[in-house]
């Protein structure tokens, strides 16, 4: 019995390699790619303005929340700033779409590994992109959008009541704090620079370095206190960055813990914007 294939198998090989083969196309699109790096530098300006929040909250308070809704708010209330989060929603849906297209056709020259983890990331990427852009988009046509700490505690409360729902909790919990050490180690590796074409200097080296850090440590508290939600039962222990940062900010010497990782939003937004332009992957 011959092990070639039939005619039919052949046609849908062909079918899927050139579905593959546009997919790639697409992603190498240089409108793709130039509106995906406007969304690079769009997540770059979120963590800039999330940075300044996080400076009042450690000094005297926000009127917004510390993560990315209240940034995008903070924005809103700014002169021209509904213009901005118009260009900045574009590139965010760019943003999203360019990394849905890498996450399925995506990094065919790596190794199945690798492979399967950077579509993993991409995927992730392309729905954080997405929801951002969404917020953004609400917020131009002057519409409402839900604090980011408020939905976390909605699924956080909706989770804990299904069957086994604290334990399944507490392993979201631990999965975001390996998101934040798996952060903390492409800081100090200084993995993020593949994610750019060209070299760079020691100067925004370091500044990818101090951000990459501050967003693990970041996430590392907020993965614990959903990890407490999980123990405790209680749902509002786990409001998201927003909860995370003022918790951090009422802890001993808090303030000045809580300063420096706003320090290092910035340094992460900064390196974003001024290497928007370069990036291979978002």
């Amino acid at each position: 019995m011959s092990d070639r294939p039939s005619g039919r198998t052949r046609v849908d090989r062909g079918k899927q390699a050139g579905r593959e083969v546009v997919g790639r196309a697409e992603a190498e699109s240089p409108w793709v790619k130039n509106l995906g790096r406007l969304g690079v530098a769009a997540i770059g300006f979120v963590y800039l303005l999330l940075a300044w929040i996080s400076l009042q909250v450690a000094f005297g308070g926000s009127s917004e929340t510390a993560d990315n809704t209240g940034a995008l708010k903070e924005l809103a209330g700014q002169p021209f700033g509904r213009w901005l989060l118009a260009v900045m929603a574009v590139g965010l849906f760019a943003y999203a779409i360019w990394q849905a297209i890498l996450a399925v056709v995506g990094y065919r020259s790596e190794e199945a590994s690798s492979q399967i983890r950077h579509r993993v990331g991409s995927g992730a990427k392309a729905v954080f992109g997405a929801a951002l852009g969404v917020q953004a988009l609400k917020l131009t046509l002057g519409g409402g959008s839900k604090d980011s700490s408020a939905k976390q505690e909605d699924w956080t409360g909706k989770l804990l009541a299904v069957p086994a729902g604290r334990v399944l909790v507490v392993l979201v919990g631990l999965v975001v704090i390996g998101v934040a050490g798996y952060l903390i180690y492409q800081g100090i590796e200084k993995k993020f620079l593949k994610k750019i074409a060209g070299s760079a200097g020691s100067a925004l080296t370091r500044l990818g370095q101090f951000g990459w850090v501050a967003r693990g440590v970041a996430f590392a508290v907020l993965g614990v206190l959903v990890v407490v939600a999980g123990f405790t039962s209680q749902p509002a222990k786990a409001r998201g960055l927003d909860n995370a940062l003022k918790t951090l900010a009422g802890a001993p010497y808090g303030k000045w813990l809580l300063t420096v990782i706003a320090l290092g939003f910035a340094a992460y937004g900064a390196f974003q914007v001024v290497t928007a332009r370069r990036h291979v992957e978002g």
